[in-house]
């Protein structure tokens, strides 16, 4: 075959195609019964789509109505509580009043008892020394009625001596001594002085 030929083919089954056909124009009109058929399953898939959201919005609104059911529960159980709290609060704030007061009697009978030790420590204080002097009083009797029995028997034994240095330490305590044993002293001074 030579060249010549080929485009001639070519030429041929090009013409030999018939055109191909509109596909609008091909198509067949729809019928009414299929119109009302694919309105109608468009309608129920509407309406099914609608179902579904209006049954997913009564779950949503019955959630909703829980939650807010449960926060109201929740709400009131916190005022509760608050009020609760309050109350022990007020309760707390009375009774530390009132250990308030308690504190400040408590520290106005220390400061009283402390008061009455210092009277207490002082009037110890005077009857220690009364007591120390009630028996140096004491002590000063007994070594002056020593002195006085002493000064007797040197008078008796005439030791003019002695009776001189009895006296001597006689006479500062002679007014610890009965008005009798004073005279008696007066009398053993004059007869020592008699006898010098």
């Amino acid at each position: 075959m030579t060249e010549q030929s080929k485009p001639q083919e070519q030429n041929e089954s090009t013409v030999a195609q018939p055109a191909p056909a509109d596909p609008a124009k091909d198509r067949e009109p729809i019928s009414d019964e299929k119109r009302t058929a694919l309105l109608r399953y468009m309608a129920i898939l509407f309406g099914v789509a609608f179902l579904l959201v209006l049954l997913t919005f009564m779950i949503q609104l019955r959630d909703s109505k829980q939650t807010i059911s449960e926060l109201n529960k929740s709400n009131a159980s916190a005022l509760q509580n608050a009020g609760k709290l309050q109350d022990e609060n007020q309760a707390l704030s009375a009774a530390n009043a009132t250990l308030e007061v308690q504190v400040e009697d408590l520290e106005a009978q220390v400061e009283d008892l402390e008061e009455s030790k210092e009277r207490l420590e002082k009037t110890q204080s005077q009857l220690e020394q009364e007591l120390e002097d009630a028996n140096q009083k004491v002590t000063d009797t007994q070594t002056a009625y020593v002195l006085l029995a002493q000064a007797k028997t040197a008078a008796a034994e005439e030791d003019s001596e002695t009776l001189s240095t009895v006296l001597e330490q006689l006479n500062p305590l002679v007014e610890l001594l009965t008005a009798d044993d004073q005279a008696t002293v007066a009398q053993l001074q004059t007869q020592l002085d008699e006898a010098q």
